[in-house]
Order: structure tokens, then sequence, then C-alpha cells
């Protein structure tokens, strides 16, 4: 068992010894592999909930699951129309979008059911994101072109406002995009290979800030109080931007000697990755050079190089899952294989999500507690001092209750002695 609160996440093309391996931060020690997934493809990689790890194949038709405290995948074959592009899952993990090719794909979870099949981008989809609260998601690719959706809509299959609008700011493909918190009150992050990072306000589309860099631009990230932007180019350099500083125009054209302050070095070639701690005080990047990088924030200095095989293709961090580590606790993978055909409209109505659901006592709550420890041969805690705290708490809440239905005659009494005047 760990003690960290992050840990990274990591994949790369060769898939030599494993498909995706958690990191270590802190010492670069492996703390779990998952095998025999083969290589996941950029923007494949994603947790599922505490339960298990999704990833895509770069070559092949395929998503393999895996429970999340074990390195072998689970046994059912998740195959797809084409080698997926892009996969996101939604926060409450009940919907899954892959992409292949220029078109992409909403699956159910739980039941495997493909709910909808979108071909709205003229070129290859390489971005999917869901917000936050998974009722929006973003799709995003080589036809300079990014897009934000309803998930509602979509699932229902109804064209009229079922894509809430599209942005076509970006002169060459689009590289990488990123959704903040708030769900449609977020800020929308997008950098493209036109050298230029764009900020936008997702439920309205309306542009924000515009920096242009001097370099083709391959990833995005921002820190956790969105004060600060960072973007890794295709040179291997990675830039920060902070969001605070000044008023400004709309549009920025950093100069050379603004951009030396701001810039980590270490990279030789292409950042395809980005991910910012909780804390905003560390960074980790991986590259096509074959190494993740942690570096200090406000330093710019690198804490620990993590060497890979071959070009890294997913790098983020990760709150440490707390059954990650439970070998003993048994953890299936809980989904069918996916259809192949959209199901009709008919299936969609019949369609019945299971959400666990636990309405218990407080007496039963406090009985589940953490059990007691032996010192001694004498238990931290007897039964009478846990039935002692149970009718404090009873006692404590009946009186809470008292209060609140004086309060509530008061203010009635209040209110009508006013009207009477």
């Amino acid at each position: 068992m760990t003690d960290c609160v992050e840990i990274a996440l990591t994949s790369d093309t060769a898939a030599q010894h494993w498909s995706c391996c958690v990191w270590d931060v802190r010492t670069g020690t492996q703390l779990m592999t998952y095998r025999n997934g083969g290589p996941a493809g950029p923007n494949t990689l994603h947790p599922v909930g505490n339960q298990c790890v999704v990833a895509g194949n770069l070559t092949k038709p395929l998503l393999t699951f895996w429970p999340i405290n074990r390195q072998e995948p689970s046994h059912v074959k998740y195959m797809l129309p084409g080698p997926p592009g892009a996969v996101a899952v939604s926060p409450d993990g009940n919907h899954c979008l892959v992409a292949h090719a220029h078109s992409f794909t909403l699956y159910s979870l739980p039941t495997g059911a493909s709910l909808a099949s979108v071909a709205h981008h003229y070129g290859k989809v390489t971005v999917l994101r869901f917000t936050d609260d998974g009722s929006h998601f973003v799709s995003a690719g080589q036809d300079c072109r990014v897009v934000v959706w309803s998930l509602a809509r979509t699932v229902q299959q109804k064209d009229a406002g079922r894509m809430l609008y599209e942005l076509a700011d970006f002169t060459l493909p689009v590289s990488d995009v990123l959704v903040g918190k708030g769900g449609l009150k977020a800020l929308l992050a997008a950098v493209s290979l036109d050298r230029s990072a764009k900020l936008y306000e997702l439920g309205t589309g309306r542009l924000l800030l515009s920096v242009l860099f001097p370099v083709a631009l391959s990833a995005v990230a921002l820190n956790a109080l969105e004060s600060e932007l960072f973007v890794g180019d295709r040179k291997g350099l990675v830039y920060a931007c902070n969001l605070q500083s000044v008023p400004r125009s709309r549009e920025v054209h950093l100069q050379q000697d603004v951009l030396e302050r701001c810039v980590f070095r270490g990279h030789r070639k292409a950042v395809t990755c980005l991910s910012v701690s909780l804390d905003n005080e560390t960074l980790l990047s991986g590259s096509e050079d074959e190494s993740v990088i942690v570096w200090h924030v406000r330093t710019r200095q690198q804490l620990r190089v993590i060497p890979h095989r071959a070009p890294v293709t997913n790098a983020f961090f990760l709150v440490t899952p707390r059954a990650m580590f439970e070998q003993t606790r048994d953890l299936p993978v809980p989904y069918p294989p996916f259809q192949k055909v959209v199901c009709t409209r008919q299936d969609r109505e019949r369609a019945v999500f299971l959400l666990p659901a636990q309405k218990r006592s407080l007496r039963e709550r406090s009985e589940e507690g953490p059990a007691p420890v032996a010192v001694g041969g004498i238990s931290s805690r007897s039964s009478s001092s846990k039935g002692t705290e149970i009718e404090v708490l009873e006692q404590e809440v009946q009186r809470l209750k008292a209060i609140n239905r004086r309060l509530y005659q008061q203010s009635i009494r209040a209110i009508t002695n006013e009207a009477e005047l």
C-alpha cells in the first residue's frame, strides 16, 4: 500500500513489459503495471471510477479493461469499428465515447449498447473530453474544428440542439483540448499546430484569450486554480502563461524575452501530454523522446525523469484509488461487450441504469465504522462506549430538530403579525 496522494499513470507505443504503468512520482518507483493490452494510443487511457482502467489499442480495433487492482485484463473482448483515435469516459462511468477515423460512437457501459454514431468532422477525430458534470462533451481533430455537444441530445439522436456550437478559429489541426471545472461555466482551452493557444467560455463559445507562440503546439494543461496555462510544443519545450497578469488585449504575441522567463527545458522531441498536480506545485510532461519528466513549477527545475521504451502517448496525475493496492479485493469488470449496431429508439427508451444507493440509519452507519484496535488484549473501543456515543449523537439530532422547529414557528408568527398590520 502506498501513502501517495497522487500517482502518475503513463503509457508508450512499445508496450514491451506493460500496456500502462502507475508510478510514484516522488521516487520513480513502479507501483502497478497493466499488461497484455497492447500499446495504448494517444488520448485513450482513462480510469473508470475506482473500479477499472481502460485503454484503446494503438493499432487494433479494440478496447481493453483492467480491474484497477489486477495486472491482467478482463477476458471480455470490446471490439470497435476501427482503431480508436480517442477515448473518453463520463465522470459517472455510464458512457464511453470512442473515436474512429472522422466519426465517434457513444456507448452505454452498463449495457454495452451503441447509443449513437456521429460523423460530423471532416478529418480524423483525435481528442474527446467530457465536462466534469458529464452533461456535455467536446470533440476536436484534424479538420481544425472544436465542437461542443449535448450528451442528452446525442443519446436521443436529435439533430436539433445536439451540437451546441463549433469553433473554427484555427487554421491547422487541433492537437489538444482541455475542459476545466464547473460544467458549462468552465473554461475551454485548445492548442493547435498553427502555434496558437485559445481560451473560451464553454457555455457560450466566446473567445477570452488567444496567445500566439513561435512553434507549433501539441499539448495543453491548466492548474487547479485555472490561474496558469501550460503548453507544450513540437520542439520539446513547455511554456507557462500566467492568466492573472495585468489587463491586456484579447490576442497576445509572446516575444522571445518573455518566453525565456517561463520555459521548461528538458525534452528533446515533441511534448505529447501535460498534467498538473492538485497542489499546483508539480507538472508532469510526456514526450516523443521516450521520457516523462516531473517538474517543480515555481523553479522550473526537473525533480525526476522517468524513462520509457518508446514515445510516450499518455501521462497524467491521478488521485490514488483506494482499491488499487488491495489485492485481496475482487473487482470484476462489470461491462458487457459493445454492440455493433446502433440501438433503436425503443431500445433507448427501455434502457435502465442501476445506480447504487444506500439508505441506512445513524446507528447502522456508526456500527460500520473502523474496527477497534486491540492493545494488550483489550479493545480500544468497547461496545458500551460505542453505544454511549450513538446515544449522544441521537440526542444532539433531536435537540437540533427542536431548535429548528421553534425557529420555524417564530418565523410564522412574525410573518402573520406583519400581514395583520
